[in-house]
């Protein structure tokens, strides 16, 4: 099974020799659970053996749109083959693919300054100017990225000759408005991509890429109907996966914007699956009083789900993993050959207790085992989280969400958002109501409720009987009392670099220059703690959510970069780390401060990521990253930077680098 908070759990024996660690990745890196089960197993010293091992790794993760597992495996490679040309160029690949545009630029400019001149570097290289023109907030930072894009472009066609470099060159001339180059370069490609197709056939590996590049050509020139000529076999006639898919629609969509045209003109070319993303009723408990979900159903549910994955043509699935609806929906999306993401809000003993094993004698744990050892990953938000807290469904359920929504945007494919609810207010904290009431304000698509209540209304209408429930209830607890229900918050911790080595008499100077500046950033900013703290140079900070935690990380890391800190009292540079979290976290009254202050299991969480955060950087959990997206926050944004191990023994942790939105 996967660990959790962990995708890179530390490996196993299995992989004796490098040909067999190659041969495990050709032949099971095809999918992403058996990629992850490769890469989560391996053994390094046979990986370090071979840099193809790593090649190979990356490109696999790459082909199926993981850009971020692609990321970590050309890091750890670079680890021991740190000059390799190749896994720089596909680490760069990989972080350009995430959104990390500055950074993908930036490995790829040390490559061209290093004399790397080949069509790799240059057309990734363009590729990232061509990000940065598309987000550019200026016309003379728009017309320079631009330029310098179609600048390395033609750099990488002019020493290569390769049709991936020529067709974009034509692609971006014709936006800069050279449309006789633009055509000239289309011309030329199209004669390679026939020359091609003609010596490989149609089955060659290399068809698809031909196929969509001629089609492109063919946009540059103005033939709309040669184009569409050219998808469409290339998507029907090929075996491409859903990532490179995505990748041709969104450039055939640039170039018919560029021309005027309308940019879904050619979408029905492209058929893209969907990702799904579930929440719904759990069986209900033998003690239930009011049935909602009676385990007589499950088989009518089972159809219900089964048809609208069919329908919305659902192959990636991003679900937790109670009994009932959740995993009638994984169970849908392996059977159809698909790749499911699974949520739990604490660790599995707890969770198959207080969600699964909940009818006895029935098979239900066996089917979550056998779920959990066939998921693409599993992710466990909180080891020691309280099943009797509905805060951690709460949490479990937006992170769920957030994730999907990244992975959508990061792989360009639509969510189809599905919700097996029966119309009425849950049970308690992190229901399916509370569910569908953020779902219509985060997601771009419409939510598809499955309707429990006209499910059983039917069911009963045909004679359906149901017991008389066996016992009082004992379900989750939600009523107040001696228990303390917990919070979703977002924190900050930060600290100075090396404060410990300054001189003694620095302190006061440090509390009066340093602190004062930032206790002027709530008010500044509208960043408003809930609580805030200090110990020496450390900061710590609570904050409502996301929004208000990320726009004071970014006003306190504006300060530093633009205060003189030399021309202050303190003579002396700072340089600072600054890490964010979002968790359920216990709200208390301390009686030695006498005041509130917020404790637990993501406190502690929060503060191992500032020690792994690099200089002057903010650096975020992925939990952070997804409750973002779901709040869609505009202020920011968040850029992969790789799983990383946190200090004490507190794991790994998928980290993101926050950075302004403009």
């Amino acid at each position: 099974m996967k660990g959790s908070d962990d995708p890179s759990t530390p490996p196993s024996t299995g992989d004796a020799t490098a040909e067999e660690a190659l041969a495990k990745v050709r032949e099971q890196g095809s999918t992403l659970a058996g990629l992850r089960m490769v890469w989560e197993k391996r053994q390094r010293t046979a990986w370090s053996a071979d840099i193809a091992v790593y090649h190979q790794a990356v490109g696999a993760a790459l082909k199926l749109g993981e850009a971020f597992l692609a990321y970590d495996i050309a890091r750890e490679g670079l680890r021991v083959f740190a000059d390799d040309v190749r896994l720089l160029q596909l680490q760069a690949l990989a972080l350009a693919r995430t959104g990390a545009t500055q950074r993908a630029s930036a490995i790829l400019v040390g490559l061209r300054e290093q004399g790397q001149d080949d069509e790799e570097t240059f057309g990734i290289l363009a590729r990232t100017h061509k990000d940065l023109w598309m987000i550019a907030g200026t016309e003379e930072d728009r017309d320079h990225h631009l330029h310098r894009s179609l600048d390395n472009y033609l750099k990488g066609y002019e020493c290569s000759g390769g049709y991936y470099t020529g067709i974009n060159a034509a692609s971006m001339a014709l936006v800069a408005g050279e449309t006789e180059t633009a055509r000239r370069i289309a011309g030329e490609v199209r004669v390679l991509c026939e020359e091609g197709l003609a010596k490989g056939g149609p089955n060659s590996p290399e068809s698809y890429w031909l196929l969509a590049t001629a089609a492109e050509a063919a946009l540059v020139s103005g033939n709309l109907e040669s184009a569409r000529i050219n998808y469409t076999q290339a998507t029907t006639e090929s075996n491409p996966g859903a990532a490179e898919v995505s990748r041709t629609r969104s450039q055939a969509r640039f170039l018919l914007q560029s021309l005027g045209e309308e940019e879904s003109a050619l979408d029905d070319c492209f058929v893209l699956p969907r990702i799904g993303l579930f929440t719904g009723h759990m069986l209900d408990r033998p003690d239930r009083l009011a049935p909602r979900f009676p385990a007589a159903l499950e088989e009518t549910v089972r159809a219900e789900i089964e048809a609208c994955v069919e329908r919305r043509d659902v192959r990636i699935g991003y679900s937790s993993l109670a009994c009932g609806g959740d995993m009638l929906f994984a169970e849908t999306i392996l059977k159809r050959g698909g790749e499911v993401h699974i949520f739990l809000p604490f660790n599995t003993e707890a969770f198959i207790e207080s969600s699964v094993r909940l009818i006895p004698g029935d098979d239900l744990v066996k089917r979550f085992q056998h779920l959990l050892d066939n998921a693409a990953s599993v992710r466990i938000l909180n080891e020691e989280g309280d099943p009797d807290d509905g805060a951690a469904y709460d949490y479990c359920n937006r992170v769920l969400a957030g994730t999907a929504i990244l992975k959508s945007q990061f792989l360009g494919m639509d969510i189809a958002p599905i919700l097996l609810w029966d119309g009425k207010p849950g049970d308690g904290g992190g229901g399916t109501e509370s569910v569908r009431n953020y779902w219509q304000h985060a997601m771009p698509q419409d939510v598809e409720i499955l309707p429990m209540d006209r499910i059983l209304a039917d069911a009963l209408a045909d004679g359906l009987t149901l017991p008389e429930p066996k016992s009082k209830p004992t379900g989750r607890a939600d009523a107040p009392g001696e228990r303390t229900p917990q919070e979703i918050r977002a924190m900050l911790f930060t600290d100075v670099v090396q404060f410990s080595k300054w001189p003694e008499q620095s302190v006061p100077k440090f509390i009066r220059e340093f602190l004062g500046r930032v206790a002027m950033i709530p008010g500044q900013y509208n960043a408003h703690p809930l609580y805030v703290n200090t110990w020496g140079d450390a900061i710590c900070a609570v904050f409502k959510n996301v929004e208000t935690a990320g726009r004071f990380a970014l006003a306190l890391q504006r300060t530093l970069h633009e205060t003189d800190w030399k021309a202050t009292a303190l003579q002396r540079d700072i340089r600072i780390r600054i890490g964010l979290h979002a968790g359920p976290v216990y709200r208390c009254h301390d009686p030695l401060l006498n005041r509130d202050t917020y404790n637990g299991a993501h406190v502690n969480r929060a503060s191992r990521i500032e020690p792994i955060a690099e200089e002057g950087q903010i650096f975020a959990s992925d939990a952070f990253a997804a409750l973002a997206a779901i709040a869609k926050a505009d202020e920011f944004l968040c850029d992969y930077a790789g799983t990383r191990e946190l200090p004490k023994g507190a794991g790994m942790l998928s980290t993101f680098l926050v950075r302004p939105a403009h």
